[in-house]
């Protein structure tokens, strides 16, 4: 009971992770040492039925609750206090390190590999994000908010890739995180509908194609993938930090924030 306790709390703080900007909720499945575990349960789902559908079963039970629950709070949030809550996230984040860095194999075509990656989340990190899809309420949409599925559904088993970071590329995020937050107040209208199932769709078939290829590599070149996870992961948390402290910030914001950041700090060293 304990264990599928801690597993539904870890899947809402993935969950979390997930509508957070700039946050990668595989990141902080790494973090809270449950990635590898749900890329197996996902890919040798039959090798054992009953245990990888209980390990799915909580921490998408504590990923959906999380996400239907706190959509409209994470809004408020990052529109009230968007440094307190980065910070918060960034000492999730931080406190996983250690382990992330006992994954790497400190070899030459490692180090090149890690150092390519951590280029690529550099350089997408430059792309302009303010574009803004609108709705149209036609069969357009469907696919529109299909793809949004796909691409969400790649951040969420790639490492480091910040899937609102996409959806903002695309426009597609406040649409979707609208439409969330109307589900966590029962405010459920055609459009949110039009909205959510194509997304639904997309994201689903997304993490099963993507968590296979993924695994291929983490079980063909396991050392390689994982530097290239590292460098993902380095430069997001380090382009986050950055971006968080350019913010505008005052005195109290700056002595309320250590201790939320060292709260984030110990709730992953003690999850993970």
């Amino acid at each position: 009971m304990r264990n599928n306790f801690i597993l539904l709390i870890k899947g809402f703080l993935i969950g979390i992770g997930k509508i957070i900007p700039g946050v990668s909720g595989a990141l902080i499945a790494i973090t809270l040492n449950v990635y590898d575990k749900g890329i197996s349960s996902i890919t040798k789902f039959f090798d054992d039925i009953k245990d990888n559908a209980k390990f799915l079963f909580f921490i998408g039970l504590g990923i959906l609750l999380s996400i239907v629950t706190f959509s409209k709070l994470v809004a408020y949030l990052l529109n009230n206090h968007y440094f307190i809550t980065m910070i918060f996230f960034i000492g999730l984040m931080i406190g996983g390190i250690p382990s992330l860095i006992k994954k790497h194999q400190f070899k030459l075509s490692n180090n090149i590999i890690f150092i390519i990656s951590f280029i690529i989340i550099i350089l997408f990190s430059l792309i302009n994000t303010n574009n803004t899809y609108n709705i149209t309420n036609t069969y357009n949409d469907y696919f529109h908010f299909f793809f949004a599925g796909l691409i969400d559904a790649s951040s969420t088993v790639i490492p480091g890739i910040s899937g609102t970071a996409m959806l903002m590329l695309f426009g597609y995020y406040n649409a979707i995180i609208t439409a969330l937050g109307n589900l966590s107040s029962l405010t459920i209208t055609l459009t949110n509908l039009n909205i959510i199932i194509p997304f639904t769709a997309g994201l689903t078939i997304g993490i099963i194609i993507i968590t296979k290829i993924i695994s291929f590599f983490l079980t063909h070149h396991n050392s390689k993938t994982f530097s290239f996870i590292n460098g993902i992961t380095i430069s997001t948390i380090l382009i986050l930090i950055i971006n968080t402290l350019s913010y505008s910030l005052s005195l109290w914001k700056i002595i309320i924030s250590l201790p939320i950041f060292i709260l984030g700090f110990f709730i992953s060293k003690k999850l993970g």
